[in-house]
This record gives C-alpha cells, sequence and structure tokens, in this order.
C-alpha cells in the first residue's frame, strides 16, 4: 500500500508545472506581497481536540545552511482565539500553492479549497501553560506535508505534550520558508536507493531537531527533554522506529500504518523500547516479527484506510485511501489510542488501553 501511493505521487508530482527548487510565495494576483487582504479564517472540519487544555502553535525554522526544516510545534495554552491558519504559510496565496501541491500528492486534489482558509484548534504564538512537557516528535509519511496531521497534534497538545511536527525538506509536497520562499519537494520514488537516502536525510532531520529542541520559540524552555517520544506515520513510521534505535533520547516510537523497516532500504532494527504499531490497511508488514514483549503493542483500527488517522478523512477522500469509518469516529479512535498509549508509556500514568467497536488489540 505505502509503496503504490508513493508511485502514484510520483506521477501527481509529475503533472504539476511546478519543479524541485525555490520559487517565490507572491502572486500576480496578490503583487503586494504582504499586504494583500486576508480573508477571515473558517471554522476547520477536523474534529476539535477533547484535552483539558486549548492549544497554542509557533511555526520555526531549525538549521541554516545546507539543511534546514520547517516544524510546527503544538502546546498547552490558556489562551483559545484560533488564529492559526491550517495551512503554515503566509496569507492566502502561499497557502493555495501549498495546499494544491499537497493534495495532488495525497491523491485528494478537491481537499485543497477546504484546506485553504481554514483555521487550526489553536493560538498563534500564544504563551505556553506549564513546565517540563513531554515531547512528540512528528515525521509525516512520504510526500506528504507536517499539517495533515494537525488533529493528532492538537489533541495531544490538548492533553499536556508539546508536540513538534516536521516538514522534510525536498521531500514534503511545498513549504514555506521564513523569508518566504516556497520549497517545491521533488516527487518520491519508491527505488530502493532513493528510499535509504530519503530515510537518512529523514533521521538526520529528526536529529537536527532534537538538537535544537530547546531553542525553540516561546516553548523551547518548557520542555522535559528525559521524556522524548517519536511518532510518524507510513515511512514516518519507520524513520520514528529507526530513530529510536540510534538515539537514546528517544524513550518510545509510535507507527501510524508504517513498517519497522522495508526491504532493501533497512532491516528491522532490535529494540527494547515501547512501541506501538497502529495497523490502519490490514497488511502486516513482516518487519514486525521480530518485535516481542509486553512494551510492544500492536492495535488495528477496522474498515479503515492509510490515511484514517490523519486529518484527511474530514477533508473529504474516497474509501480506498481513508476507509469508511466517519471522520470524526476515526480521529476519536486513532487520538485515544495513541493519546492513551504515550500517556502510559511516556509519562508512567496508571491508564488503560482504549477500547472501542472498531478496534482490535493484536497483542
Amino acid at each position: 500500500m505505502i509503496a503504490r501511493l508513493i508511485a502514484a505521487a510520483a506521477a501527481a508530482g509529475a503533472l504539476l508545472c511546478a519543479g524541485a527548487g525555490y520559487a517565490r510565495a507572491d502572486h500576480p494576483l496578490c503583487a503586494s506581497g504582504s499586504t494583500c487582504r486576508t480573508a477571515p479564517l473558517r471554522p476547520s472540519p477536523i474534529a476539535s481536540p477533547a484535552g483539558a487544555h486549548a492549544v497554542g502553535r509557533v511555526d520555526a525554522e531549525i538549521g541554516h545552511g545546507a539543511r534546514a526544516v520547517m516544524v510546527s510545534a503544538w502546546y498547552p495554552t490558556r489562551t483559545a482565539d484560533r488564529s492559526a491558519p491550517y495551512v503554515p504559510a503566509a496569507g492566502p496565496v502561499a497557502q493555495l500553492q501549498i495546499a494544491t501541491r499537497a493534495a495532488e500528492w495525497m491523491h485528494t486534489p478537491d481537499a485543497a479549497g477546504a484546506m485553504v482558509g481554514a483555521q487550526a484548534d489553536a493560538t498563534e504564538d500564544a504563551a505556553v501553560d506549564g513546565d517540563q512537557l513531554p515531547v512528540v516528535l512528528v515525521s509525516p509519511g512520504m510526500g506528504t506535508p507536517r499539517f495533515i496531521l494537525s488533529g493528532l497534534a492538537t489533541e495531544l497538545a490538548s492533553r499536556g505534550y508539546a508536540v513538534v511536527a516536521i516538514d522534510h525538506t525536498g521531500e514534503s509536497p511545498a513549504v514555506q520558508l521564513p523569508d518566504g520562499r516556497i520549497v517545491w519537494g521533488a516527487a518520491p520514488t519508491v527505488t530502493p536507493d532513493y528510499m535509504r537516502a530519503q530515510l537518512a536525510t529523514r533521521i538526520g532531520d529528526l536529529r537536527l531537531v532534537l538538537d535544537h529542541l530547546t531553542a525553540l520559540p516561546i516553548v523551547g524552555a518548557r520542555l522535559d527533554l528525559g521524556r522524548i517520544a517519536a511518532l510518524g506515520h507510513s515511512y514516518g513510521g519507520t524513520t520514528a522506529v529507526q530513530l529510536a534505535a540510534i538515539d537514546a533520547r528517544v524513550r518510545a516510537a509510535v507507527a501510524l500504518d508504517g513498517p519497522a523497516g522495508w526491504d532493501g532500504v533497512a532491516a528491522a532494527p532490535a529494540l527494547d523500547l515501547p512501541v506501538l504499531s497502529l495497523d490502519l490497511t490490514g497488511m502486516w508488514s513482516s518487519s514486525w516479527n521480530g518485535f516481542r514483549g509486553s512494551r510492544f503493542e500492536v492495535a488495528s483500527i477496522l474498515n479503515a484506510g492509510h490515511y484514517t488517522a490523519t486529518d484527511l478523512p474530514a477533508f473529504g477522500c474516497s474509501a480506498d485511501l481513508c476507509g469508511t469509518v466517519p471522520a470524526d469516529r476515526a480521529a476519536l479512535v486513532s487520538r485515544d489510542v495513541v493519546g492513551l498509549w504515550l500517556d502510559r508509556w511516556l509519562r508512567g500514568m496508571d491508564t488503560p488501553r482504549f477500547t472501542a467497536p472498531e478496534l482490535v488489540w493484536q497483542t
């Protein structure tokens, strides 16, 4: 499933006129750039977070020179004006460019219109509420943007976590840098050489962010660096597990419909840490066969699709991509599975496994 979706994303990318490299966020429809009038944000179709806290979001660039990545950091706050746009970009033109590219790559071109101008359930640059926040580092799937996991990020932040989601520059469909440039991603392929190189780059990106967590604006000084989990969707799940195997700063890993390893690319690691594999497509990867013990858990959401745990169901997508579970229900189940699991393994809370009619625990 993952390989097929990556190949389809590559085909979609080939149809778009913008190639890899840099482009300005400016556009003839908004020639004055920053003075272009912005329409009010619309309520998001994504299910609101259920935790006790309002949520803040700050977007920042990590690294300079040869390698830099954009991140969105989500965290608990007392401010609740929901001023953050869903697509993290400056102005409607850049948001439209980025959302259009991302929706094409995720095989749901009609979703772009709903993404542009939608608000996130978060307040931009709000003050942090709390100290010693456990950290969840998030890697999206191959060829998908960081904002497609905003629903899960806001949910975890509303429960008291700091969530740092990453765009892997050059692989992400499109990402805007602080100077206004948009970096367009090169369409992914599924060749072993490409996948191997991207895995190394992705792990490097996550370690770069780990190195600079305390430098994050607003939230950096409030993080508990002794409680860090890595989470990823699809190839991001592979990235999270592979990172946890080599970086002792990561104490737990979550893979959302992603394998632990990839044939011809990377073997599944020997990992003596808490690991959660959330299966969405019913196609069990043999890379998980070597994982054993009480700290390895597998859950399956019935009638789900590869993108069920992302925001895509809320924007509308086909059953083969998002399954037939209603969007709000898909959000509740996937968020509670992950949230309660992290509470247990990252916070040491005596929380039970989440149970629901759509959910089957395999281990």
